[in-house]
């Protein structure tokens, strides 16, 4: 692939600073070229000297440390006062339709705080409660990891608690909901089934996208009876919107997007980031947005952002959805360096752990961390990627902490 001459230029002027580094003393640069094995990492001051530098050039999978620039992208092509949405509508027959836009943070509380706005707003009976999650794409072709585990959970545009069930049981061996604000709807009951009894436990609701809906259904039956609504049919219904249906309510989200950030970041939850990912597509052509939507929005932020390629040139910035549990993304310490950099200004949003902001990236096998380290006169960003069996990464963080103290 051929690069423009920004990007060459870019990686002239980090060869440049390279050549001006502080040596570091034999013994220490040894030990950590043995920890970062099949790895790179670089540290900087904060006027950009380098300090420490190995393999800065490597290609390598960045895992969830691409959650770093996706939140730069959502708060530029979003904007800082954006709020998730979901829609209500009604028809002649007096049904209620429940249309979702990709809200990561549609939970319990959000749902009671919904169907209390319905009643005030008028609603006093429907027939039938129909579920529509027709402004995500069917079935969107993104990673997910196997299991139960709530990290794995799919992604849809109609979604509560995470697409998870927070399950627990009593002494006498009964299954309960773990959380009191959430009730023990028929889908947990069957989860839980399933399940040992034993302590508390969050699992996702599987593959099917049916179920999930379903979830979606029952704890809206709940709130809005609740809230006082009459519901002639609880049966399940699953329709996309159609002219029949009139809006009745826009309900925008109590959550921030900078909420929505600081739980992607704090808890490096996937869920909220592909949630993020493909509300980037419906951003040029409205709803419904796809996978490949989304990609072409994200890979055009990244460039306008950190420079030409970025986004999908595998020695700056490969990146194709938001999670970063797809082994196809690469980068590299010096591309991600200069991410940091651009990122500096919400260089708070990320986690503090013991005096350095930082994420971590983790898949089997990959073992990152990249932030700032706090010193005296400024921030220090560092990046650490090592695609190796053996995690090594904490012992390097520590190293290139006695280089800042």
């Amino acid at each position: 692939m051929l690069k423009s001459n920004s990007t060459h230029l870019f990686k002239f002027a980090f060869l440049i600073l390279l050549s001006c580094a502080l040596a570091l003393p034999v013994s220490a640069q040894s030990r950590l070229e043995t920890l970062v094995g099949n790895g790179g990492i670089l540290l900087h001051s904060p006027n950009g000297e380098v300090l420490a530098s190995i393999n800065p050039e490597r290609e390598l999978v960045p895992a969830s440390l691409v959650k770093i620039p996706l939140a730069q992208v959502a708060l530029t092509a979003l904007g800082e006062r954006f709020r998730f949405e979901t829609h209500f509508y009604q028809n002649s027959s007096g049904d209620l339709m429940v249309r979702g836009l990709g809200d990561p943070f549609l939970v319990s509380e959000e749902v009671a705080r919904i169907t209390d706005i319905l009643a005030q707003r008028g609603i006093q009976q429907i027939h039938r409660l129909v579920m529509d999650d027709s402004a995500f794409e069917p079935e969107p072709r993104l990673p997910q990891e196997q299991g139960t585990d709530p990290y794995a959970a799919r992604n849809s545009a109609l979604a509560v608690n995470f697409n998870t069930v927070n399950l627990g049981w009593t002494t006498s061996g009964t299954l309960t909901s773990a959380e009191p604000q959430t009730p023990l709807t028929d889908v947990a009951r069957k989860l839980g089934a399933q399940l040992s009894h034993g302590e508390p436990q969050r699992i996702n609701l599987g593959d099917d996208p049916l179920v999930g809906l379903k979830q979606a259904q029952q704890l809206f039956n709940h709130f809005l009876v609740s809230s006082g609504i009459i519901i002639t049919d609880t049966n399940f219904y699953h329709e996309s919107l159609t002219d029949e249906w009139s809006l009745f309510y826009k309900h925008r989200s109590s959550r921030s997007l900078q909420d929505n950030l600081n739980g992607m970041l704090r808890y490096s939850n996937n869920f909220i980031a592909n949630q993020l990912f493909l509300t980037l597509g419906a951003q040029e052509k409205s709803y419904p947005t796809s996978i490949d939507m989304a990609r072409v929005i994200l890979q055009q932020q990244l460039n306008e952002l950190y420079g030409n390629n970025f986004g999908i040139d595998p020695q700056l910035l490969l990146m194709t959805e938001g999670s970063g549990l797809s082994r196809d993304q690469r980068t590299t310490a010096s591309g991600l360096m200069h991410v940091l950099k651009v990122f500096e200004p919400y260089a708070d949003f990320l986690p503090e752990v013991n005096g350095v902001l930082r994420k971590s990236g983790t898949l089997t096998g990959v073992y990152n961390f990249a932030g700032y380290i706090a010193g005296s006169d400024g921030l220090y960003p560092f990046v650490i990627l090592t695609n190796q069996a053996s995690n090594n990464r904490a012992e390097i963080l520590q190293s290139l902490k006695r280089l800042v103290d």
